[in-house]
């Protein structure tokens, strides 16, 4: 088949083309990436689409700037359209997780077009930036924290913690007081991506936070950090009454010492 749908590609008729591409998408053959590459600036939609998909379900890295070029020559897009929903939510992490750190080229792909995306798409290219791993735009990612856009606000937090870098700490530090949860929450799992020691202190206070996705999220960063006097708490964490802070601390305890842990036992 995978001949055939090579073939297919070309076909005139769209809805030919469409189930070509999903059959290269789901092929799982590298070989597939270079036509699906192709097929992003198709006159259809749905081919568009179905070669988008295809690209995320392949996971080649070299595909992404091909992709995010695709976005951002058409920001009114059906694709962008359906990026927007939740159910675009498998295509957006794929995209992000096949952008690698010092991808620099994508931080200047995106760049100059962020004053012509509407928020929701802003969000995203910042996250873009951030996986990118550029840290010449860290002050930029900064300033966006100080923004009224909690959508700007969250990418940009979520960029900072990708970018590693640590003049981030302090401006990220500000956010774990703020009254939003997903805030508190994306600023606590920035820091333990980070990983800078200067942050176990306050990933502690947010192991007591009054929501369980932010207690969550500093368990998880505690174990990033790598800091074995988190053990004690983390191991109160077990007892929490949420599972899922449960959870990320059994394995945050797992990374930081699994000795340790089965001695608490």
């Amino acid at each position: 088949m995978f001949d055939q749908w090579m073939s297919d590609i070309r076909h005139e008729d769209p809805t030919v083309r469409y189930q070509a591409a999903q059959g290269l998408g789901a092929s799982n053959d590298h070989r597939a990436v270079d036509p699906l590459i192709g097929l992003l600036p198709d006159e259809n939609a749905k081919v568009q689409y179905a070669a988008f998909s295809g690209l995320v379900k392949l996971g080649a890295a070299r595909a992404a700037e091909p992709m995010i070029a695709m976005l951002i020559n058409d920001f009114d897009s059906r694709v962008w359209e359906l990026l927007k929903l939740n159910i675009g939510l498998r295509l957006r992490m794929g995209l992000l997780d096949m952008v690698q750190t010092g991808d620099h080229a994508i931080a200047a792909q995106v760049l100059p077009v962020l004053d012509h995306a509407d928020e929701a798409q802003r969000a995203f290219l910042i996250r873009l930036i951030g996986k990118s791993g550029n840290q010449a735009h860290v002050d930029m990612l900064i300033d966006l924290l100080g923004r009224d856009s909690e959508a700007l606000q969250t990418a940009a937090a979520e960029a900072l913690g990708w970018m590693r870098d640590a003049r981030a700490l302090d401006p990220l530090f500000g956010l774990l007081g703020d009254h939003r949860d997903t805030l508190r929450e994306v600023a606590t799992e920035a820091l333990g991506r980070i990983g800078d020691a200067a942050a176990f202190d306050a990933l502690l206070e947010m192991l007591r936070d009054s929501n369980e996705w932010v207690r969550r999220a500093a368990a998880v960063a505690l174990g990033d950090l790598g800091d074995r006097r988190a053990v004690e708490p983390l191991s109160d964490a077990l007892q929490d009454d949420n599972t899922v802070v449960q959870d990320a601390a059994f394995e945050a305890l797992k990374k930081l010492s699994y000795d340790s842990f089965t001695t608490i036992l």
